[in-house]
């Protein structure tokens, strides 16, 4: 498990915003070992040393490693295909902690809206300041209800991008249901939603090791499959399911092969959900 000391930027930070140096020690430093899996992150090194965290990480960890990597890849791929169809719509990070996904995105038409707890945001201003008519930080916990339209999504009228990675597996299944239903129900048709999930069997368990706060960063929520996703809300069909295995190579997906008997999916996947009238 990682290991996260203290530091300026996580003094008095709760367990669950805790969790975004994960990811972003991953983008900083896991393509030294998994070059191949290199997303060419512009920001993160430099956000990481900015905030004085240090991150350690064991044999134990490179799992971890090799899932954020992979999940970044394959979200700058699947983004990359919906700005391509539309080119003018905004894309919207639901738990953006410091990823920077609009480095990836920016066409130059399009807008990106990076959304999290109001600890996390008043972070994110502070290390990187990059706001501006097209880029925007927004404080916000989506675990409320309503909280689509204090955003003032309802305004858009044209397809969105979602994206809600290294989220879902931390709430609570009720509030898992409650965010997939917000979208469901709100969304123009044509929006995308990426969510990654991780196997009921993975519930309990904490990829922090910064004991006692570890505790309140423990899986809570996991799904067998994206069909379960898409199954909360009848406008929401899975369009396609990603595996980590993937990143494993034939092993990985051998592995999976014998292992789905027992969790009816990927121990650790991501599914492309679109939002339909039909």
């Amino acid at each position: 498990m990682y290991l996260l000391t203290e530091s300026e930027a996580t003094r008095g930070m709760t367990a669950l915003p805790r969790t975004l140096f994960i990811a972003l020690a991953a983008r900083a430093q896991g393509a030294q070992s998994f070059p191949s899996l290199d997303p060419h992150d512009g920001h993160a090194a430099q956000l990481l040393m900015a905030s004085g965290a240090e991150v350690q990480t064991g044999p134990a960890d490179q799992s971890i490693v090799v899932n954020v990597l992979w999940r970044t890849q394959l979200i700058k791929q699947l983004g990359h295909d919906f700005f391509e169809h539309h080119p003018h719509s905004t894309g919207i990070n639901l738990g953006s902690g410091l990823a920077h996904y609009f480095q990836w995105f920016d066409n130059g038409s399009n807008r990106w809206i990076d959304v999290d707890l109001p600890e996390v945001i008043a972070l994110r201003d502070h290390l990187l300041p990059t706001q501006s008519a097209r880029c925007l930080h927004k404080a916000l916990d989506i675990t409320t209800a309503g909280w689509w339209k204090r955003l003032g999504l309802h305004r858009h009228q044209e397809p969105l991008f979602l994206v809600c990675e290294g989220v879902l597996m931390y709430l609570q299944p009720e509030q898992v249901r409650n965010f997939l239903r917000e979208v469901g129900e709100n969304a123009p048709e044509g929006s995308e939603l990426v969510c990654d999930f991780i196997s009921p069997v993975g519930v309990g368990q904490s990829a922090l090791a910064d004991t006692p706060a570890h505790q309140d960063a423990l899986f809570t929520w996991g799904a067998h499959n994206g069909l379960e996703l898409a199954g909360f809300h009848p406008r929401l069909e899975l369009l396609s399911q990603h595996s980590a295995s993937e990143a494993f190579g034939w092993g990985g997906t051998f592995a999976e092969m014998l292992w789905a008997p027992v969790t009816g999916g990927p121990l650790y996947g991501l599914a492309q959900l679109r939002v339909s009238d039909d």
